[in-house]
């Protein structure tokens, strides 16, 4: 299905790790590496070893572990928001939904290491690939290779800073384990890297990739105008998103008709970039998407539908109610009681029992008999909020297992593009905001009514609250909305006084000490940033002394 992450990649890879940890000795035996043996010395000779190299960037963020984009990561990420409650049966995942974190949390260290393994990579062959031996392989040769190294070096750099405030900043691979001694460097400096980052991946970026998932010029761009957006550099981030637009369009970029088919249609030209991986390949897929599935449903009709589901990702009745009734994205995004749930496809009749709540909060059952070939009405009871996620998500019957998933997870689209620009737009108080809002809202399989101030609709009285609203209901469960939170700061005023979001579809009937009634987070979401260093780094890094404030 893809051509970049196969076992023969897998196995340069290896190789390119055994280089990286020599890189790790101390200087004084870097000349005693045999000359047979792959080292720093002898790897970088072409474009084959640079792109191995390069490669090693994306290992950390998607197979090196679990927690990362193989699996949790975008989970997660929206569990910490309000638009979803993961599944209860995890309870380090309850407890991070929960806010309930410390610096020993596994999911505080996690998010920090793997992160700085893709910078070493990065750093790596930033250094390196210009030592390259081969004198076939020129410096023009060479940038794209550099500025696809310093895009992930860049964007990794941005996801710390979002969650770790002050950090530490490498830009040279580590040579020895004394480097990894490095006091943290303020924030503004971290950031004003990434946006140089950012500036020569955009620059030295083809408009195109021959291999299917390594960033273009039009990522770059995109994630650059991102940037000024976290740096409140309204003009600039105005500027930013209007080249990336232009760079993004003649590329051939542009929104997706039919809204679904942005996740089911492979590098579609709405994708600006997205994490690859192969379907039923050992070690390069992904067990994300089963999470999203459905688990709680009768085995006959789980099986008969979309096949195995875990439950874990599921949509809060608050997320359901930032919908406008006339928005068409509600039903694509979310399960929600009542709505068509997919073609029962099973081989006999099967028989069930369907409930629901009245009105007057009462529990109402009715039966079904579902013949192969009918639609499947939703029931609230099949996910832990009353609902399940729709968006981003396939069938697991076609799978050797449900662990090789070879779905790819967006992080960049041109929807967000349009939207990155009208967030600049409004925060100057410009009304061609609502131009580019009412772009994404007007696609041909959503055609929302077009958005005007004082309208009536969520967020209406201002264009900053047009474009947030918008924001959220055109990226929900894309694992992007934290990130959102977190530089409009407004995590606290969303979550208010814990009665304010509310939990299952049907919390309205739920008692007021119900657990389900309201997304409750016990931490402190005042906290800037919210993340404490992980305990792991402060035991190693001498150049620490100190936590996070708060912590």
């Amino acid at each position: 299905m893809k051509n970049r992450y196969n076992k023969k990649i897998a196995g340069v890879l290896m190789v390119v790790m055994l280089v990286c940890l020599g890189a790790c000795e101390e200087a004084g035996f870097l000349d005693r590496y045999p000359k047979d043996s792959p080292n720093p010395l002898n790897f970088f000779v072409n474009e084959v070893s640079a792109r191995s190299a390069v490669n090693a960037c994306y290992t950390p963020w998607l197979f090196d572990h679990s927690h990362m984009y193989k699996r949790d990561l975008p989970i997660l990420m929206d569990a910490l928001t309000d638009d979803s409650y993961p599944s209860p049966n995890r309870s380090d995942e309850v407890a991070l939904k929960k806010w309930n974190i410390n610096p020993t949390s596994g999911q505080i260290l996690n998010w920090w290491r793997f992160p700085y393994r893709s910078i070493n990579a990065a750093n790596f062959a930033i250094e390196n690939i210009p030592l390259s031996t081969d004198p076939a392989f020129t410096s023009e040769m060479q940038a794209p290779y550099i500025a696809e190294a310093k895009f992930f070096r860049a964007y990794s750099y941005w996801f710390l800073t979002s969650f770790y405030g002050n950090i530490p900043l490498l830009t040279n691979p580590s040579a020895d384990f004394e480097e990894f001694n490095t006091p943290v460097s303020p924030r503004a400096d971290v950031l004003a890297q990434v946006v140089e980052d950012f500036t020569d991946a955009k620059n030295n970026l083809p408009a195109s990739q021959t291999l299917q998932g390594a960033p273009n010029k039009s990522a770059a761009a995109a994630f650059l105008a991102k940037m000024y957006l976290v740096l409140k550099d309204w003009s600039k981030a105005e500027a930013a998103a209007r080249e990336a637009i232009q760079i993004a369009e003649a590329a051939g970029h542009k929104l997706q008709d039919d809204f679904l088919s942005i996740w089911s249609d492979e590098w579609n030209p709405e994708i600006l970039f997205a994490w690859s991986f192969t379907e039923n390949v050992d070690g390069w897929s992904q067990n994300m998407t089963v999470q999203r599935l459905c688990r709680n449903l009768p085995a006959t009709l789980k099986l008969g539908v979309y096949g195995d589901g875990w439950g874990t990702l599921n949509p809060q009745r608050a997320l359901f109610d930032a919908f406008e009734q006339d928005d068409p994205r509600r039903e694509y995004t979310l399960f929600y009681p009542g709505q068509d749930f997919g073609i029962y496809n099973g081989t006999s009749d099967f028989n069930y029992t369907h409930e629901t709540y009245n009105e007057n909060g009462e529990k109402v059952t009715w039966n079904v008999t579902y013949k192969p070939g009918d639609m499947v009405k939703y029931d609230y009871r099949w996910g832990v909020t009353g609902m399940n996620t729709r968006k981003m998500i396939q069938s697991m019957k076609g799978l050797v297992n449900v662990y090789q998933c070879g779905q790819d997870v967006p992080l960049m689209r041109m929807a967000e593009l349009y939207l990155i620009l009208a967030e600049a737009l409004a925060e100057q108080g410009k009304p061609e905001a609502l131009t580019w809002v009412n772009k994404v809202r007007g696609r041909s399989s959503v055609n929302a009514p077009a958005r005007a101030l004082n309208d009536g609709r969520p967020g209406g009285s201002s264009l900053v609250g047009i474009v947030r609203h918008e924001r959220r209901v055109e990226l929900a469960l894309e694992g992007l909305r934290i990130f959102d939170l977190l530089r409009w700061g407004t995590l606290p005023e969303v979550f208010g006084d814990g009665k304010k979001v509310k939990r299952h579809f049907f919390s309205d009937y739920y008692p007021a000490g119900s657990a389900e009634k309201y997304d409750t987070p016990i931490g402190n979401l005042t906290l800037d940033p919210v993340f404490p260093i992980p305990q792991d780094e402060l035991d190693h890094n001498s150049s620490i002394d100190s936590n996070n404030p708060g912590w």
